[in-house]
Order: C-alpha cells, then structure tokens, then sequence
C-alpha cells in the first residue's frame, strides 16, 4: 500500500488541509488540527484500501469465470460488453444520418445502463490496474 500512502501525503492529504483549514473552527489548537488531519487521511485511506479489495475480489471472480469450462459462465460478460457497444453505435453514431430512413433509438432503462456501465467500468479498472502494478513491478 506504499503508493497509496503517497496519494495520500500527495493532492489528497493536501485537499484534506484546505479543508480542515477553511471549516474548523478557528479555536481549535494547532494540535487538535493535527489530529482531524491525521484521522481523516487514515479514513480516506481505509476507504480506498476497502474499494481496491472489492476490486480485487471481483477480478478473482473474474478470473474464475474466465476458466470455467461452461461457455455461459464466460461469455456474458463479452456479451454484456458488445450490446453496449451496439446500442452506443446505434443511438449515436448512425441515429444522425439514418433516422430518415426509418433507424430507430434503442431504448434502455436507466437501472440497465448503469448496470452495463458498472459491469464495464470494473473489468476495464481490473485490468487496468493489473497493467499498472506490473508496469511498476508491484507483482
């Protein structure tokens, strides 16, 4: 968690003096200042080291699927990713020029595109960092 705590000391400990020096109250000491610093970066710190195990337990799972020998169990996830590229190319890409021909939206629930976009967003974030972390030698 070294490069963690480097992001912290760095733009988000700086963040968390701005504003530990614009909303407390001006009679707390220097040393009580301190302290708030202190126990909010360690609870900014907690809360990224409990996302990046979430992240890891969902690439674990990931992993898993990715080696199962049940095509269903593997493949929905590419599937998952394609119909969300479909209905990107559809509804924006060729909408514009082919709608005078009868071309029509694909409409998708709120709930289902913030799903996809959930979906995507790990896998694309998992493999990223894995990328990272090997890149950097963390591995």
């Amino acid at each position: 968690m070294k490069p963690l705590k480097a992001v912290l000391d760095g733009t988000i400990g700086r963040v968390i003096d701005k504003l530990t020096d614009h909303f407390l109250p001006a009679k707390l000491s220097e040393k009580e200042r301190e302290e708030f610093r202190l126990k909010a970066k360690d609870l900014v710190l907690k809360e990224i080291e409990q996302d990046i195990r979430v992240i890891e337990a969902v690439n674990q799972t990931m992993q898993a699927e990715a080696r199962s020998e049940h095509v269903l169990q593997w493949i929905w996830r590419p599937i998952v990713g394609l119909t969300f590229s479909a209905v990107v190319v559809n509804n924006y890409i060729l909408m514009p020029y082919l709608q005078v021909f009868g071309l029509q939206p694909i409409e998708i629930p709120a709930y289902l595109w913030n799903t996809m976009l959930v979906l995507l967003g790990v896998a694309a974030g998992t493999r990223g960092l894995e990328k990272w972390q090997r890149a950097k030698g963390h591995k």
